[in-house]
């Protein structure tokens, strides 16, 4: 063998490489950008990390910022409506990790290279990859890679962005609870998140808007907060007192607004499932991983750890590979991927919709029984029995009897 080049060094490809390296299997990491320049670059994503995710870092030795700085403990949740607020509190557990990526990935690769991986940064055209690998896994996704990997329409139902994103680092916000993650649900308009986080300046709030587009969360999207940083924060304050008033209350205008300049993201992100596999020139193959395969709505909170279980269930596949990691070890392989993946693809989509009658069932009962608060909150570690529960009344109904050891609910 002579090897794997995983071009990418987002979450997905860097576990990969990191997990290959531990199998012993020779592997190089193909990134646009170097350790430091990943971590001076602006934010991109505000990730949080389930307890899966967490194990696997243990398990590669680079888990690392065990502080409850890098920690969302508990989350509030509030879903706004014409007759009132629907509101519960409930711990997560284990807790999550709340890591600006511009620390993660560094630390990431630098690791990677400090146990002898070799490290190519600067552009890595396919047909050389192809010459030198016995399989390219590609796990970014630019515009190159959208080629390679057209849009799969039978798995994508959005074919434009359903949410405007506008997600920031901010100082001066109150936390009522420490460590707690507040969204709030604004049906038609979209949601606000604030999230406790640790950033590379420090501790401090993410927060995002997911806006309807057109809808009146959109505005800041579309502000210049670099030239206009005054501006922008009055139009961020001016919506939270609107939608999310008591997340207002709890700021400190003296004090609100972005810890630095650039500290922030904006845009739209279409969600789409693309091909998952490809011939490269000469007959070598490339692997699909990452963003070059699934790009999801931040929603659900998903992205990153699917991308964490989809590297180490893909360095199990290529390690117990008996034959060549050719077009049919690729195809056998990306289907097995999507196994696990489409759990996470349909729920994501789903909760881009209006909540169903029987979501809109089980946020009501988490907000009177903590049991099922708890539970409800606790279970996004686990998208495969998240969406088995939210993708149908009876899932409802079987959730709550094991939160709760209540008989089945009465027909009709």
């Amino acid at each position: 063998m002579t090897g794997i080049g995983v071009v990418g060094a987002g979450i997905s490809g860097l576990q990969l490489a990191l997990r290959l390296q531990q199998l012993g299997i020779p592997v190089t990491v193909y990134s646009e950008r170097t350790a430091e320049e990943l971590g001076a670059a602006r934010p991109r994503n505000f990730p949080a990390r389930f307890g899966p995710t967490q194990a696997r870092e243990e398990t590669l030795g680079v888990h690392a910022w065990r502080s409850d700085d890098a920690r969302v403990h508990s989350w509030s949740v509030t879903l706004h409506g014409e007759d009132g607020a629907l509101e519960f509190a409930a711990a997560l557990t284990p807790p999550s990790s709340v890591v600006d990526f511009r620390l993660y990935l560094p630390h990431l690769l630098t690791e990677f290279a400090r146990r002898g991986g070799p490290v190519r940064t600067g552009p890595a055209p396919m047909d050389r990859l192809a010459r030198e690998h016995d399989l390219v896994v590609v796990a970014v996704g630019d515009r190159s890679v959208r080629e390679l990997f057209p849009v799969d329409a039978a798995r994508s139902p959005y074919t434009a962005p359903q949410r405007i994103l506008c997600s920031g680092f901010y100082q001066g916000i109150h936390e009522d609870v420490p460590h707690q993650l507040d969204i709030h649900f604004v049906p038609g308009a979209g949601e606000i998140l604030r999230i406790p986080f640790l950033s590379r300046l420090g501790p401090a709030h993410v927060l995002a808007f997911e806006a309807v587009p057109g809808g009146p969360l959109e505005p800041p999207a579309r502000l210049d907060a670099d030239a206009d940083p005054a501006g922008f924060h009055r139009e961020v304050l001016r919506l939270l007192a609107a939608y999310a008033p008591s997340l207002r209350e709890r700021v400190d205008t003296a004090r609100f607004g972005l810890i630095a300049p650039g500290e922030l993201a904006q845009g739209g992100i279409t969600p789409v499932v693309r091909r998952g596999w490809a011939r490269l020139p000469g007959g070598t193959c490339a692997l699909a991983v990452g963003d070059a395969w699934i790009t999801n709505d931040p929603l659900t909170a998903q992205g990153a750890n699917l991308g964490s279980h989809t590297a180490f269930a893909l360095a199990d596949l290529i390690a117990s590979a008996e034959g060549p990691l050719d077009a049919e070890f690729c195809r056998a392989a990306s289907a097995r991927l999507w196994d696990h993946a489409r759990h996470v693809v349909e729920w994501s989509n789903a909760f881009l919709a209006p909540p169903r009658p029987h979501v809109l069932d089980l946020l009501g009962r988490a907000a009177g029984d903590k049991r099922i608060a708890d539970a409800f909150v606790s279970s996004f570690h686990d998208p495969v029995a998240m969406w088995a529960v939210l993708s149908r009344p009876e899932g409802v109904d079987a959730f709550v009897r094991d939160c709760t050891g209540e008989g089945p609910r009465p027909a009709g």
